[in-house]
Formats: structure tokens, C-alpha cells, sequence
């Protein structure tokens, strides 16, 4: 890997590092780490894992390091249920060092593949607010999966350029959420095709890209709002010179990062963090937490309002009596014939593409409600008149995921299968066989 990257690159770590600089290439010889953190939203999580494999990330709680040659999580029924975000260990440490709020309004600018939009937005109550966008189509249906996975409910995902935010949201958010796009330098050993594409026009065009970005999000900051930027590189261009260009056009406030477990301030710059793979157990990253100074504005923004047919809401309301024990809720938005539980906070986002917004319930069609696999993510046993419940291991469960249907009890209708405790999918049951409703998509 060391014969493969630029001259230019390593006499820049050369520069940085100075006598670290030959553990620094060293380390990138290493195996890559892997870890996960635990979705809260989801109980009784650490019983069901194998814990021979993990061990605990020092930073961060509910978060592990495995042993993903012997202990395959991303393939296990359990990731299916949302109970785990798989991350790279220091991409995992950015989310947790922004102060959440509970009740928070958050925009993460650049959100796939979701992991800090999932952390985030499941430690938001219902009454907060998650934006997650990914300018890129395809990136975008990525992270509205992954948002889907982990049952989120208060959060709407969108497909747009962030600058598209301005005109709606001015100074809404009180927390940003900026994982800029960089030349990767951090991801070398993890991504051998990072090296590939490295050079200093590529830097350069990643900072103007990451200029242009915290022009908006600067923009679409309250007063008293906190902006977390990062990137997984390491040069001063796209890192400490984009800090300091924050300080020396907006009125803000650089807030130190405490450091632990071998995190590295700044260069010349002693409250940002520096992750290196020599000193802490991950790749490169780099992390700062600015605040906008100012008095918060009094402006209004318009409330989505709910909407749905009389027939439509009907069919849902039927669904929910026939076979739930939850009520239906009560904000519903119809797209299209496309059912959504909406949150009474949830803005209008007029000329914004929106991917899902908040909770998908399901599609009417044909005088019916099909039900949505992100509405079975959300469901517990006591919630369901009928399921089946299979331990994680058992072939019927390997079977559903593949895309086969399953033997029933000669129920009816729809039911919910669960994995242990946790729900899997919807299927729909006649005549002694569970019909699979898993997502194509999704099967393996």
C-alpha cells in the first residue's frame, strides 16, 4: 500500500507527523477496524449479541469494536431489524460529541450513508426533528433504507443541494450535521481505491466544495446553534484553513473538544481533534464544534399540515382495528396514495425532493392498505394481533430473508414476524402459508 500513494502525500504526513510519521505508515499495514453502536430505540439489545467478539468503545457508550472475520454482523437477522449501525470506529465518534437535545431540529447536509443521521436522530424524541439529505440520487435511497432500518419517526429525508434550504429554512436548525465531502486521505487504509484518486487538484476541489457548504449551513444555523464540521483527511486545506475561514467571516465561537483516548488537537489549532491511526484505534478523521453568536431571528416557518382522503384514511383506520392493538395516529399525509405519519413540527418544504417523509405506513391501492415494512420496524408483539416469533438462527427466519414464504397456522390476513423480540417484516397469511412481504431489495 506504502509504494502506492504520492510523493506529495507523504512528505505533507511528513510535514504533520514529523518523527510519528514512520508508526503513522506503519499502521496503515494493519487490519481496518470495524464497530457498531446500538439502536435505542430498539430493548434488551446486549443479551442477544455474542459478546466474545466485541469489546467496548472507549469513548462512546452502547458502541463496540468486533471481530468481523468471525463474527459477521451485517449479515445476521439482527442488523435486518435495525438493533445495530455498523461504522467506522472514529466516523462513529463524530455524532456523539455534538450536545444533543431531546427536542432539537437537526440537518445533517451530506447524510449517507446515515450513520451520524441514524445516532442522532434515535436519541431525538418524537417532538425533535431530523432533515437528512444527500444531494446524490442513488446515495440518498441508501440512507432512506437505512433511515427505515432503524424506525426512525422524526425524520424526513430529502435528495437536494443544501443551498436549496435557504430560502425555506433561514436560521432554523439548531444543530448541523456537516460530514464534508474530502479527498479521503483518512480512508487509505480502508479503501485502497482513495489512494488511487488522490492528488492536490482533488483537495483543492474538496475545499471549494466545502467552502460553498458551510457558506449554507452557516446560513441555516440559528443564533446559539452549533455546527459540528468533520472529514476523514488530513491536510490543514480541507480541515483547520476551513475553521479558520468560520472564524474570519462569521460571527462564531470555536468550542474546545475535550481529548481522550489518544485524540490529537489541531495543528496550530488546539480545540479541533485529529484521529490517527497510529494513536487511536480507527483511520483518520477529523472533527470541530462551532457556534453562531447572535440573537435567534422571530421568523415563522409554515407547518406541514396533515392531508388524506376520507377513503384513504378509512382504509388505514381499517387496517389499524383489524389487525394492530395501536391507534391509528393521528397526522397522516397522502402522497400520492402514499400513507405517512407525519410530526406536528415537520415543516413545509416547498421545491425540496423528499425521499420520506417521516414514518411510511404503507400504500392504498384497489380499495386496501398494503402495510410497509417501515411500519413493522416500529411494532412490538403487544402491538400485533397476529405474529410468529423465531429465534435469530433458525432457518425460517434465513428462509423469510431469502424471499420464501413460510408454513403458518391457518391465521388470516396480516401478521408481523419477529426475530426473538424484535419485528423483522409484515406477511400476509391464507390458507396455511405466510405469504412474504420482505423487500425484494432487501433479500440476501
Amino acid at each position: 500500500m506504502v509504494n502506492k500513494m504520492h510523493e506529495e502525500f507523504k512528505q505533507q504526513m511528513k510535514d504533520i507527523l514529523g518523527n510519528e510519521y514512520e508508526d503513522f505508515m506503519k499502521a496503515l499495514e494493519d487490519k481496518p477496524l470495524k464497530a457498531i453502536y446500538l439502536n435505542p430505540l430498539k430493548e434488551n439489545i446486549p443479551t442477544h449479541l455474542n459478546h466474545q467478539y466485541l469489546r467496548s468503545h472507549p469513548i462512546v457508550n452502547d458502541a463496540y469494536y468486533y471481530d468481523y472475520d468471525k463474527y459477521e454482523l451485517g449479515k445476521s437477522p439482527y442488523f435486518s431489524c435495525g438493533l445495530y449501525y455498523i461504522q467506522e470506529p472514529s466516523a462513529l465518534l463524530v455524532a456523539p460529541l455534538l450536545d444533543i437535545k431531546e427536542d432539537d431540529y437537526i440537518l445533517d447536509m451530506c447524510g449517507a450513508p446515515g450513520g451520524k443521521t441514524c445516532y442522532v436522530a434515535s436519541h431525538l424524541s418524537n417532538n425533535g426533528l431530523m432533515i437528512t439529505n444527500d444531494i446524490f440520487p442513488l446515495r440518498a435511497k441508501i440512507l432512506s433504507e437505512n433511515v427505515e432500518r432503524f424506525s426512525l419517526q422524526n425524520t424526513i429525508v430529502t435528495n437536494n443541494d443544501p443551498k436549496d434550504f435557504i430560502s425555506t429554512l433561514p436560521e432554523f436548525f439548531d444543530k448541523i450535521i456537516l460530514d464534508a465531502p474530502c479527498s479521503g486521505e483518512g480512508m487509505f487504509r480502508k479503501n485502497s481505491e482513495a489512494i488511487k484518486q488522490w492528488s492536490m487538484q482533488k483537495v483543492n476541489e474538496c475545499a471549494y466544495i466545502q467552502r460553498n457548504l458551510i457558506d449554507t449551513a452557516m446560513q441555516l444555523l440559528k443564533p446559539g446553534g452549533i455546527l459540528i464540521y468533520s472529514t476523514c483527511t488530513y491536510n490543514m486545506i480541507e480541515n483547520e484553513n476551513q475553521i479558520q475561514y468560520i472564524l474570519d467571516n462569521y460571527d462564531c465561537t470555536l468550542l474546545p473538544i475535550k481529548k481522550s483516548n489518544d485524540m490529537c488537537p489541531g495543528i496550530h489549532m488546539e480545540s479541533v481533534a485529529r484521529l490517527y491511526p497510529h494513536k487511536y484505534q480507527g483511520e483518520g478523521q477529523f472533527i470541530a464544534l462551532i457556534q453562531k453568536n447572535g440573537i435567534p431571528s422571530k421568523y415563522q416557518y409554515k407547518p406541514l399540515k396533515p392531508a388524506i382522503s376520507k377513503t384513504n384514511l378509512k382504509l388505514v383506520q381499517d387496517f389499524y382495528h383489524t389487525y394492530l392493538n395501536i391507534d391509528c395516529p393521528s397526522y397522516l399525509y397522502d402522497n400520492n396514495n402514499h400513507i405517512y405519519s407525519i410530526q406536528p413540527q415537520f415543516p413545509q418544504l416547498k421545491g425540496i425532493r423528499i425521499l420520506r417523509n417521516g414514518l411510511y405506513l404503507g400504500e392504498c391501492k384497489k380499495n386496501r392498505f398494503e402495510p410497509s415494512l417501515a411500519l413493522a420496524l416500529t411494532l412490538k408483539k403487544q402491538d400485533v394481533k397476529q405474529y410468529y416469533s423465531y429465534q435469530q438462527d433458525n432457518t425460517k427466519i434465513k428462509q423469510y430473508i431469502h424471499g420464501e414464504s413460510i408454513d403458518g397456522s391457518h391465521q388470516k390476513g396480516y401478521g408481523v414476524l419477529f426475530v426473538d423480540e424484535y419485528p423483522l417484516s409484515f406477511y400476509k397469511e391464507s390458507h396455511g402459508q405466510a405469504k412474504n412481504l420482505y423487500p425484494k431489495g432487501l433479500r440476501k
